[in-house]
């Protein structure tokens, strides 16, 4: 990437000096007649564009490839959030440029990301753009920030959160690349190892509205509900996947909605947090909460009415006390995996919270690990192909030592129902597990103040039922590449970094 001197004025007069001895690739790109606010990041090879007022999209040039995003790559929005846009849109983007890349046919033409005026196209759109060279062209965060926000550029909108009206709180592009950056070199995430597939199949309604933030660790997803009036899932609908996915724990933030057992009976430990919707933890909540995270092996699902703002605010404080992340940095990696995440007033707890967080985090490596510096890293990644191969495997092993053996009994791939539940010291509600499960659901539903009127939680639901299905094969640059292919642009990729 080429990086302005502090003390030179214009970025797109040092740019043109630098290639003087070529006109042509000026011509080309900087002389656009449709094209303005230019961002060179491969030199001479890949730039993103704002298409000038008044015009919908670029003439074409022989030696120019443009394509355009905008109306592609799509936040699917509850009220006035627009962005960013989530971890499937970033990984589809990133496998549409390493195709264009690595394309012979463009080997001798320059790659144009453009974009429209729209603040908010252009700010997702951008964001995309930097998130490429952050994560594949290795630069740091702040040096792609600087370059996106040239004084000579104009402004990116801020993403706002997904309260209902105009919002004040907000994150900047800044913190979208400081998070997905650290997720990366933590190993939170791995885009040559993704499966896009599962991730777009549970972030749907009807499959559980599920998100994984932590891998192996925390799974957000949307609190289940018996009531037939509901748009919510039984508990039921989750077991499979929580077996298969290692999940011990289930943690409930709101007001009872169904009765514990359905997950304790299936050997799954249950927690009642509870705290108001729309609000903050209180301390005895966060305390209880890191105490629970903390002595879990294995993942723990949570939950609030909608799997955004409650769930989101304490796992968002987790990942500033354990992997060392800003506030800001976790809002917007939160957000970038379950999108409207963390709401209203929660983003200026979780500030006001994070100087303590981080000693907090400090204070527990270095006395259980020795190093206060000490993070440490998953095997694999949110959504890892890989570490479904590793869970067959071991299945696999498993079964055949077993059988292997005189007079053994076939031992199951998953965890049993039938487990023993968990002594009532551990878990919430345990008493429930013993109770007919024909217990009726009004009953249930009679007991929840939160049901005489409508939550926070309650309107973000209905927004999810409304939002419109997004067609998600609608960027066609490279969707159908598999994760292979984010391997087979590196010699320009190393060509770049050289440079």
């Amino acid at each position: 990437m080429s990086r302005r001197p502090a003390n030179h004025p214009s970025h797109t007069t040092r740019i043109k000096a630098e290639f003087n001895s070529s006109p042509d690739s000026i011509e080309s790109v900087y002389s656009h007649p449709d094209l303005t606010a230019i961002v060179e990041i491969i030199e001479n090879k890949f730039y993103f564009a704002t298409v000038v007022p008044g015009k919908r999209e670029p003439k074409n040039k022989s030696n120019i490839h443009l394509f355009c995003t905008d109306d592609q790559l799509v936040y699917n929005n509850f009220y006035n959030d627009f962005g960013p846009l989530s971890i499937a849109c970033v990984y589809k983007y990133f496998l549409g440029v390493d195709q264009l890349l690595r394309d012979p046919a463009l080997r001798n033409t320059k790659i144009v990301h453009y974009t429209s005026i729209n603040p908010e196209k252009r700010a997702n759109a951008a964001y995309l753009f930097a998130a490429y060279g952050v994560l594949r062209l290795k630069r740091s965060p702040s040096e792609v920030y600087k370059l996106m926000i040239a004084k000579e550029l104009p402004q990116l909108k801020p993403f706002q959160d997904a309260s209902l009206g105009p919002s004040y709180y907000t994150i900047q592009l800044n913190d979208c690349l400081g998070g997905l950056a650290k997720a990366a070199a933590l190993g939170l995430f791995n885009l040559e190892d993704f499966d896009l597939k599962e991730y777009e199949k549970y972030r749907q309604m009807k499959h559980g509205d599920l998100n994984w933030i932590v891998p192996q660790k925390f799974l957000a997803f949307l609190g289940p509900d018996t009531d037939n009036a509901s748009n919510s899932h039984y508990p039921e609908k989750y077991l499979n996947y929580f077996m298969k996915n290692n999940v011990e724990v289930v943690i409930r933030l709101n007001r009872k909605t169904y009765e514990s057992f359905r997950f304790t009976n299936a050997g799954i430990i249950h927690y009642d947090m509870f705290f108001p919707d729309g609000t903050v933890p209180p301390k005895k909540i966060v305390k209880q909460f890191f105490n629970v995270a903390e002595n879990t092996r294995g993942a723990i699902a949570i939950h609030c009415k909608a799997g955004l703002g409650r769930t989101g605010t304490l796992i968002a404080a987790y990942i500033i006390k354990h992997y060392g992340m800003t506030a800001r940095e976790a809002i917007a990696w939160l957000r970038i995996c379950r999108p409207g995440s963390v709401i209203g007033h929660q983003q200026t707890w979780l500030e006001q919270m994070e100087g303590s967080l981080l000693r907090d985090g400090c204070e527990y490596r270095l006395k259980h690990h020795g190093d206060a510096d000490l993070i440490e890293h998953p095997k694999f990644g949110i959504y890892s192909i890989s570490a479904k191969l590793d869970r067959k495997k071991f299945r696999s092993v498993l079964g055949r030592e077993t059988s292997s053996r005189p007079g053994s009994e076939k031992v199951p791939t998953e965890r049993s129902s039938t487990r023993s539940t968990p002594r009532s010291a551990r878990c919430s509600s345990a008493r429930e597990s013993t109770r007919s499960r024909t217990q009726t659901k009004e009953k249930t539903k009679s007991s929840s103040p939160e049901k005489e009127f409508k939550t926070q939680g309650d309107k973000l639901n209905e927004a999810k039922m409304r939002r419109p299905k997004i067609d998600t094969t609608s960027f066609t640059i490279s969707t159908r590449q598999t994760a292979r292919s984010l391997l087979m642009a590196s010699n320009i990729i190393k060509s770049s970094n050289r440079r």
